[in-house]
């Protein structure tokens, strides 16, 4: 494994429990239950889907789940592409969109 690699184990190290996955999984259940239930209302809530907002929902949700259920990178770039940071921070995103 690469020096990289290893960086990118320990940035991700403090979130590796399972609380944190179980929230993050919940939030990403949550999001594509709203979404596949009612399609109009749930773009209605979060102020409609844009070329940007569509693609973020199904990178987070997927980011979501390659966390929750395991799954870990071998390749410093697929460590970094698949981070939950990123997944965490556009499911809150969306959740703001939702809720406010």
């Amino acid at each position: 494994m690469s020096n990289l690699a290893d960086k990118i184990d320990n940035v991700q190290r403090p979130i590796n429990n399972i609380i944190v996955r179980l929230l993050l999984v919940g939030a990403a259940i949550f999001h594509m239950a709203m979404l596949m239930w009612e399609p109009t209302v749930y773009a209605e809530q979060i102020g409609g889907f844009g070329g940007l907002l569509a693609p973020s929902l199904i990178y987070s949700v997927c980011t979501a789940f390659i966390f929750a259920v395991g799954f870990v990178p071998q390749k410093w770039i697929w460590k970094l592409l698949f981070s939950p940071y990123f997944s965490i921070l556009i499911l809150s995103y969306f959740s703001y969109l939702y809720l406010m």
